[in-house]
């Protein structure tokens, strides 16, 4: 007999709450029960606090681990059972993760088996799940005997437990048990085995377990990879580089990163020289006093994603100087070169042993980058390391623990009222799965070219790759294949069927249509802004999806408008606003509005296009979008404005590229429009790295919207509540926006689209620059005008919710305005929160339009190419 059977028990209220027993049952004394969970189960104490439950209610069974989940099994009284139930549910380990379980009741064993609960040794048959937790930062207890002179694991700097340390990072196959992770060449010695398998010890089964007699330990070498130092002297002398203001290659949980010391303008400027990296901001691992002193941590909500397992870098506002006392400023003073004209710090706690011993003694925030040259994978061997990064780096701070995979530290903006959303998602969330609805074939999604990300669907259940990034080399490339090879074997699936984008030239693309011909299964190719919008979909549509990490709130008013119940509320508007993405039309899109019914998809307004004189090369020149609106708006009078951007002849060649239509390809991208603009304010005619012009136009904005005081800060000085400042501070800035003059855009009809025409805007910014009207009142009223314009047409449409996604939603301001403004009206909401809005979240749209497909919930229309197998 089944008492309950449930997939996705966290999507129902009722989660949580133990089967009850009718009269009936109760009557019968002895009773057993078959319990198999599946989800994230394994490697965050769930064995051992089931053991301890069990002899705390004087259970007789066993549990082990399985490759799809973990299985137990309890026998005794039918009350007693009952009772072990409702504990059972009311205190779950932290870390675990259900996606289903199911309840059996068996026959009794009796006598024939021991008369207390065992923990059996793991079965691997089975179909594999992803079920393995990701990276963890260090718990507060492995913290209390790091920093205790009398235990034996003072200052070792891989001390871990059963809720902490590497998971992902170091696992080779499942079931989680050491002989199948990178510690399996390391022998425990006698204390570490005692407490390996002492179930009621904290470590029992912590695979990483080690300690200094018999685990992994450090070596500083220097760039020919000549060891200098080891163990406690390696960390000592590496702190004295850093502190001497040399650069650091350290060997951290996922991968090298590269440390200097952020308060030393050489050594970062050192540092971005020799990483090719001149003004993308550097994170900054730092402690929380120094955050405070450096940072305004807008509220709890943030605090607690900084202080989370997680641990992810969090983009947080930068304290004014001015808000500081003498005495912190004296103490910390961050280069500017750390973020160059930059509000937002991206900062960390540490998470590793090793880094909080390193933080402690260098006693100052440092640098902590991605151990690359720019645009490279990370590098994660030793000698591999000493190959990439000896002209980076001045000394190599490594261990001997094998990394099985790279994973890169992950990336959450936080607004000035304390909102989180993904940014790149990465340690401390990959590969934990992601709920999709249905149970199809398994699924390779192949994702994106920049921010590359892979997936692969089993069953209900979808997990993504960590950060892989652009794929633009060689390196990066062999990276992305290498992360499509380790899904596979990991969970040891065979794809029957691969999707990718309709881009028929991205790297990600070629290796779906190599696997799929190779397979011979169909390939799915779609197009990349419904992408987006399906990614974000997927999180939307399953409440599980949508919440933050276990013990994290939610504000009470982003739930009443952002987070939706379990059908979604369509028709939906979705508006996808991105760099570039392949259109079916063949010009190049990035400013589109979707509409959703349930069942089909129907592209209903664009940005209008304009020609790209260059192609990609605008990417890196705003200047050239700048000039391709010119030239689109036919205004002559406009080209005064190109004067200082370019030289005679260099204008003469784009225009006449743009007249014959050379290498000068039409797009409707947002993100080109938001170059333009920033380009004619004034905020640079090149950029150095992708969105650079885009984020100054933002914090431009910023700086007048809060300089006014409309920050929510203000709530408290004057009494309101925070809806109430948050509807003031709209107000304000659209009466701001009025003050400029800024023209809103015009919709007209076109080709059968609504079509969003910035030329009345164009214009009325390049009188007001005439003018010499201020350059950041013009920055805001821009981003006012696109919210303004997009309810326009979710009003017109008469849609009954909205939807916003693709990488200009990373735009912590503009996602705000839109937020409040959809606050403001009553208007139903669906926002990317937990997956990245832009193309780090590709693969799971990929993963769920292919889902949908197969099971004929959608139709694909004209936005995906299917291929067929291929004999």
């Amino acid at each position: 007999m089944t008492y309950r059977s449930k997939n996705n028990p966290q999507d129902n209220p009722g989660f949580g709450e133990a089967p009850s027993l009718n009269a009936a049952d109760q009557t019968c004394s002895t009773r057993r029960w078959r319990v198999n969970v599946v989800g994230v189960v394994q490697g965050v104490g769930f064995r051992p606090f089931l053991y301890r439950m069990a002899h705390k209610w004087g259970l007789k069974g066993w549990v082990r681990n399985a490759a799809d989940g973990v299985t137990f099994e309890v026998e005794g009284p039918a009350e007693t059972l009952q009772h072990f139930w409702e504990d059972f549910w009311a205190h779950l380990p932290a870390g675990s993760c259900f996606d289903n379980y199911q309840l059996d009741e068996v026959c009794i064993v009796g006598g024939i088996e021991p008369s207390v609960f065992r923990i059996l040794a793991s079965n691997a048959d089975g179909d594999r799940q992803p079920n393995i937790p990701p990276d963890l930062a260090m718990c507060e207890e492995c913290r209390a005997e790091l920093t205790n002179p009398s235990d034996r694991r003072y200052r070792y700097p891989f001390i871990n437990c059963t809720h902490c340390g590497p998971r992902w990072s170091i696992v080779e196959g499942v079931p989680y048990d050491r002989p199948l992770t990178s510690m399996k060449s390391f022998e425990m010695c006698v204390n570490c085995e005692r407490e390996y398998g002492d179930p009621l010890d904290r470590r029992f089964h912590a695979q990483p377990i080690a300690c200094p007699e018999c685990g992994p330990h450090l070596e500083l070498w220097d760039r020919n990879g000549e060891v200098i130092a080891k163990k406690d002297q390696a960390l000592g002398q590496a702190v004295s580089a850093v502190l001497a203001g040399k650069i650091l290659a350290l060997k951290g949980l996922g991968g090298f990163q590269l440390i200097c010391d952020a308060t030393n303008e050489v050594s970062v400027a050192q540092l971005r020289d020799r990483k090719r990296r001149p003004h993308k901001p550097f994170a900054l691992m730092m402690t929380e006093e120094m955050i405070v002193q450096c940072c305004t941590v807008p509220n709890q909500n943030v605090w607690d994603w900084l202080r989370s397992p997680a641990r992810p870098i969090v983009l947080v506002p930068v304290r004014n100087a001015k808000d500081a006392d003498s005495k912190a400023r004296r103490e910390i003073s961050i280069c500017e070169s750390v973020a160059p004209d930059n509000p937002y710090l991206g900062v960390m706690l540490p998470y590793t042993p090793l880094h909080y011993l390193l933080l402690e003694a260098i006693n100052r925030p440092i640098v902590c980058t991605s151990g690359n040259i720019s645009e490279e994978p990370m590098a994660i061997d030793n000698v591999e390391a000493v190959e990439r990064l000896a002209r980076i780096a001045d000394v190599f701070l490594v261990h001997n623990r094998p990394i099985v995979r790279p994973v890169d530290d992950s990336v959450m903006a936080s607004d000035r009222w304390g909102n989180v959303f993904m940014i790149r998602r990465a340690r401390g969330f990959a590969p934990r799965a992601i709920s999709l609805r249905g149970n199809e074939p398994p699924i390779l999604a192949t994702g994106g070219h920049l921010k590359n990300v892979v997936g692969l669907a089993i069953g209900t259940q979808a997990v993504l790759s960590g950060h892989i990034g652009d794929l633009d080399n060689t390196l990066a490339y062999d990276a992305h294949r290498r992360a499509v090879e380790d899904l596979l074997k990991f969970l040891d699936v065979t794809p029957a069927v691969v999707a990718c984008d309709l881009h028929p030239d991205y790297a990600s693309s070629r290796t779906a249509e190599e696997l799929a011909r190779g397979l011979k299964v169909p390939l799915f190719r779609w197009q990349h802004h419904l992408a987006h919008f399906a990614s974000c979909l997927a999180e939307g549509e399953n409440d599980a999806n949508r919440q933050p990490f276990p013990g994290l709130p939610v504000p009470q008013w982003q739930r009443e408008t952002i987070v939706g119940d379990f059908e979604l509320r369509v028709p939906i508007l979705g508006a996808i606003w991105d760099g570039t993405g392949y259109g079916t039309d063949g010009t190049v899109w990035g400013g589109e509005f979707f509409v959703f019914d349930g069942v089909s998809f129907q592209r209903v307004a664009r940005l209008r296009p304009f020609p790209l004189p260059g192609g990609d090369a605008a990417v890196r020149q705003p200047r050239r979008s700048l000039l391709g609106l010119i030239y689109e708006s036919g205004e002559h009078g406009l080209d005064q404005l190109l004067d200082g951007f370019f030289n005679a002849q260099e204008l003469t060649i784009l225009m006449r590229a743009m007249e014959r239509n050379v290498r000068s390809p039409r797009t409707s991208s947002m993100g080109r429009l938001f170059d333009g603009i920033a380009a004619l304010l004034g905020f640079g005619g090149y950029a150095s790295f992708e969105g650079q012009a885009a984020m100054a136009l933002q914090y431009a904005a910023e700086r007048t919207l809060f300089s006014a005081d409309m920050s929510s800060d203000r709530a408290s000085a004057t009494g309101k509540d925070e809806r109430e400042s948050r509807e003031e501070w709209l107000e304000e800035a659209q009466q701001a926006t009025v003050a400029t003059g800024v023209s809103p855009f015009c919709v007209r009809e076109h080709d059968g689209l609504f079509e969003l025409d910035w030329q009345p805007l164009l214009e009325s910014i390049a009188v007001a620059v005439s003018n010499r009207a201020d350059q950041e009142k013009l920055a805001l009223a821009f981003h006012v005008r696109l919210v303004e314009v997009m309810f326009h047409l979710y009003q017109a449409l008469k849609c009954r919710s909205l939807l916003i996604s693709g990488g200009c939603f990373q735009n912590q301001l503009l996602r705000q305005l839109v937020v409040r403004e959809a606050d403001r009206r009553g208007v139903w909401l669906y926002q990317p929160k937990l997956i990245p809005a832009g193309d780090g979240g590709i693969a799971l749209g990929q993963l769920w339009l292919t889902a949908k497909s197969i099971q004929g919930s959608i139709r694909p229309e004209t936005f995906c190419e299917q291929i067929p197998p291929q004999t």
